[in-house]
């Protein structure tokens, strides 16, 4: 009897241990808000406020996508239309610490479709600048604080630079960037390219239990999802929110019959771990000069030679199960 009993505390303990973990789990979502940025936003709300997940505490904004003036617009749009005015919203960057790439059209002229969609009663930016603002809530929530950057990553690097302490008092700093290099993918990542030396400098100071990077290579060889699913599936959800979705990705999904969105799977990943198939370890670095600037270098080495873990797979169905379940709720 008193080993059933503590079988079941144990399991009790466990389950609610982890629960509790969500919720004391805080994140900041550093982002170029184009069309994918707006989804990786939304799930993060949408499983915070329906799921018991981790609390979204600020987002902040860097030229990528688009200008960093779009950027910083289409983030209080897209807290407009997830009802979540309240989350603060930090400007960073406009430029690159070196070479400022110019930025695309791919999701649009504003980053967000080009829809059209505009709102009365935006809520401003903190007076606050980003870096500031991940230094402060990184003493603020040390130990619990997860950020996530789905473009460049130049506010992280200016505040490793500032304050070297500042990836040591994270939970975790997941980074959406990169490849894992082969025949298939010869060219630098788009996230990379956008501040090479900011990734040198991340890279340069990380250790694997503190950083995670989800390269986009992965996610075409493992997430490589029809456009047709995405319009006609996860796109038929008759919610405010996916309705702007909708809108928002409605230019980048005519550049291809595949939907790979890395920005929204880097989200999923943190906040429902065991959609993750395999991790890998590696040391990781990034060529800064000549034609090979950009190019992700992987050693793969057993943890203790690694400077970061990688999420190499990611289960597909259960990642398209999510992403149904999570966006058929309401904002």
């Amino acid at each position: 009897m008193m080993i059933v009993f503590l079988c079941i505390f144990v399991f009790i303990t466990n389950v609610t241990g982890n629960q509790n973990n969500d919720r004391n789990m805080k994140i900041i979502i550093d982002n170029d808000a184009g069309g994918d940025d707006a989804m990786a936003i939304f799930l993060a709300l949408l499983y915070e406020k329906h799921f018991d997940g981790p609390k979204l505490v600020g987002l902040t904004t860097g030229n990528g996508n688009t200008i960093e003036d779009n950027v910083y617009v289409n983030n209080q749009r897209i807290l407009k239309v997830a009802n979540r005015q309240d989350v603060p919203l930090y400007r960073g960057s406009k430029s690159s610490l070196v070479i400022t790439p110019t930025t695309t059209n791919f999701f649009g002229e504003d980053g967000l479709g080009d829809c059209g969609l505009y709102y009365d009663d935006l809520e401003p930016a903190k007076e606050q600048s980003a870096v500031s603002a991940l230094i402060e809530l990184s003493k603020k929530y040390e130990g619990s604080l997860t950020v996530i950057t789905l473009g460049s990553l130049t506010n992280v690097a200016l505040a490793i630079k500032l304050d070297p302490g500042f990836l040591n008092r994270l939970k975790q700093l997941y980074v959406a960037a990169g490849h894992i290099h082969s025949d298939e993918n010869p060219m630098p990542e788009f996230n990379v390219l956008t501040d090479v030396e900011a990734y040198k400098i991340v890279t340069q100071n990380a250790t694997p239990d503190k950083l995670t990077i989800f390269p986009f290579s992965q996610v075409q060889s493992y997430l490589n999802i029809s456009r047709t699913w995405r319009q006609e599936v996860l796109g038929a959800i008759d919610t405010e929110v996916m309705r702007a979705q909708n809108l928002f990705e409605k230019i980048s999904l005519q550049w291809s019959d595949r939907w790979q969105a890395l920005d929204p799977a880097a989200v999923a990943v943190v906040i429902k771990p065991d959609l993750v198939k395999e991790y890998k370890y590696s040391k990781n670095g990034i060529k800064t000069c000549g034609d090979q600037r950009g190019i992700n270098t992987n050693d793969f080495v057993p943890m203790q030679d690694a400077n970061v873990r990688l999420i190499y797979s990611v289960n597909e169905e259960e990642y398209k199960e999510f992403l149904l379940n999570v966006f058929s709720k309401h904002a």
